[in-house]
C-alpha cells in the first residue's frame, strides 16, 4: 500500500473513532449487545489499526 493511502485512511479511521466518541459522551444509554471485554478488545483492535496505518509510512524500508 502506498504512502498517501495508508495516511489518508488512517486519518479516516481517525476521525470516525473521534466521531464516534462524541456520540457515545453524548448518548450514554446506547450499548452493544454483547459483553464490555468483547467491546473493549474491538477498541484495541481498532486503536493498533489505525496506529499502523498513521506510523507505519513514516518507517523506512
Amino acid at each position: 500500500m502506498k504512502r498517501v493511502y495508508s495516511r489518508i485512511i488512517g486519518v479516516i479511521m481517525l476521525i470516525v473513532a473521534i466521531v464516534f466518541i462524541m456520540f457515545a459522551l453524548n448518548h450514554p444509554e446506547k450499548s452493544f449487545p454483547w459483553s464490555n471485554t468483547i467491546t473493549w478488545l474491538l477498541y484495541a483492535v481498532y486503536f493498533l489499526v489505525t496506529m499502523v496505518l498513521l506510523i507505519a509510512p513514516k518507517m523506512k524500508k
